[in-house]
């Protein structure tokens, strides 16, 4: 006895069949997840190829695992630190536009130094 052969599917009957679009089942052979091939001008898959599909969409997506995030990484979210460090650029712009506050000291005319 023969193994079944696992019919061909146009990728829009497939799209149709799994509820997604033809661009996605496209995208996903693209990244090697779907077995797609071309008999004259369509592309085909099979039911046990999109099975596949869905295996390794779910065995890649990260949301399955378990995080947590360092002790370091709570308190300030990402807006607040981009707006702090937007401040700081703020202000380092307005101190180089107005010019560096004189640092030197109270007495340095050098026209009262005694002669040696």
């Amino acid at each position: 006895m023969t193994d079944p052969i696992d019919p061909p599917l146009t990728l829009p009957e497939a799209a149709a069949l799994y509820r997604l679009k033809v661009a996605t089942l496209r995208a996903e052979a693209a990244r090697g997840r779907l077995a797609v091939f071309r008999i004259g001008r369509r592309d085909y898959t099979t039911a046990n190829a999109m099975q596949l599909m869905i295996k390794r969409c779910q065995d890649a997506d990260p949301r399955h695992d378990c995080i947590s995030t360092a002790p370091e990484d709570r308190g300030r979210s990402e807006t607040e630190r981009a707006s702090s460090a937007q401040a700081a650029l703020k202000m380092t712009i307005e101190a180089l536009k107005n010019g560096s506050t004189n640092t030197s000291g109270r007495n340095t005319d050098q026209s009262h130094r005694p002669a040696h």
